[in-house]
């Protein structure tokens, strides 16, 4: 088709919205993301992502993973723009958290009307086999299997990623549900249900996670035919529980805020026949300290070694209740200072140094928020904060809860 000069400013105007289109879409996004391996949780909580060029050890060199060039998914359609995807979020995660990960590349390219697409064959330790049973690496977005590649889903801010190994092998996607907080002593019920079909499970056992592990046993509460289950905790503070069952995908990890009796915690109510005394004043927060892990203070680090993936955790005493975590991260480069904003994902000029506001990264006391980008240049400050069930925080420390590095 020829092209005469009176067309060039309307085809000049439409590839200026073509492009801010593909801009805003390419966005990085958040998302929740759980990643199940065959005896551990191996990630559990939110993860920014964004679409992609992958690498792997098993790919034959980079390809992309970003919606866009990977082609459509039935019923998750979002515009053929660029996006995260569910293999992103998987990559980012491992990444994040220290964990091997491989994935072979298979097709051409959507140029050819083939789009390619990556089948991750390791997370972890966990490596799917070649020889039956054939276990092997899948997913799922908001509880739904879907029949395409991890690229060919564009994830959307807020979307429930989950990735299972063995998963084409188990029958069910566990989820469970029960209250966010309970008397210390006192049972309460749990409800196990099939996250894809919401169908109660029975023979579901409920077990404390330690370290990733879900601690089931022969004396474990365990799901009736209801899918309920009695569950008593003793120890005051936050226990997390998961369902599991040989046959199924374990289940996501309830946070349960144990109180004992009125003790103000869990947003219970200090009993009027309580003891009140003026002697020693309340402390500041119920929970101890907050602490940066994986950034050096006084670090000065290159371009290339300067952290991407910014590590925190946070103690919690007993009796104590977290409810969120927040950071917040400054630069400050030639005089002039960018604040990192959590909604947008990127730094945004300041008006005035040393304004930076706190963003969420979750409720988890140990997380990993992985940057859209390595840092350029500059001097930062990181901050990490927790934040207890009365809204009370604890304190910034310098070298602990406040560091400051360069990156040169």
């Amino acid at each position: 088709m020829l092209i005469s000069r009176r067309m060039l400013p309307a085809l000049a105007g439409v590839l200026v919205l073509l492009l801010l289109s593909a801009s805003a879409s390419a966005a990085p996004i958040t998302v929740n993301l759980r990643v199940e391996g065959s005896t551990a949780t191996l990630f559990e909580g939110p993860i920014t992502t964004s679409a992609e060029t992958i690498e792997t050890s098993s790919s034959g060199g980079p390809h992309p993973c970003d919606y866009a060039e990977n082609g459509s998914a039935e019923g998750f359609e979002n515009g053929g723009n660029s996006s995260g995807t569910p293999t992103t979020a998987v990559r980012d995660a491992a990444l994040a958290s220290g964990l091997a990960f491989d994935a072979e590349w298979f097709g051409s390219g959507a140029s050819n009307g083939n789009p390619g697409d990556f089948f991750v064959t390791q997370v972890g330790t966990d490596i799917s086999e070649k020889t039956s049973p054939f276990a092997s690496w899948g997913y799922a977005v908001n509880n739904t299997t879907a029949n395409v590649g991890g690229c060919q889903i564009a994830l959307a801010p807020g979307s429930e990623v989950l990735w299972a190994y063995n998963y084409f092998n188990l029958k069910h996607l566990l989820s469970l549900s029960g209250p966010a907080s309970a008397n210390a002593g006192t049972p309460f019920t749990v409800h196990v249900a099939d996250g894809q079909t919401g169908e109660a499970i029975s023979g579901a056992a409920i077990g404390q996670l330690v370290g990733g592990v879900t601690n089931t046993s022969a004396s474990s509460p365990t799901t009736d035919a209801s899918g309920n289950a009695t569950v008593t905790l003793t120890q005051p503070g936050t226990e997390t529980l998961k369902a599991a069952r040989g046959d199924s995908v374990r289940s996501n990890g309830l946070a349960v805020c144990v109180h004992n009796g009125n003790d103000g915690t869990c947003g219970s109510t200090v009993s009027s026949k309580s003891p009140v005394t003026t002697q020693t004043p309340p402390p500041t927060s119920v929970l101890d300290l907050a602490k940066v892990a994986g950034v050096k203070n006084g670090r000065v680090y290159s371009r290339r070694s300067a952290p991407r993936v910014l590590r925190g955790v946070v103690d919690i005493p007993a009796g104590g209740t977290l409810r969120q975590v927040r950071i917040r991260l400054e630069r400050r480069h030639h005089g002039r200072c960018f604040d990192f904003s959590g909604s947008r994902v990127r730094f945004v000029r300041a008006k005035k140094c040393g304004s930076a506001s706190f963003f969420s990264v979750g409720g988890s006391e140990s997380f990993s928020y992985l940057l859209p980008a390595p840092l350029p240049a500059g001097r930062y400050v990181y901050d990490i904060e927790g934040v207890d069930s009365a809204g009370q925080t604890t304190k910034l420390v310098s070298g602990v809860s406040h560091v400051v590095f360069q990156v040169k």
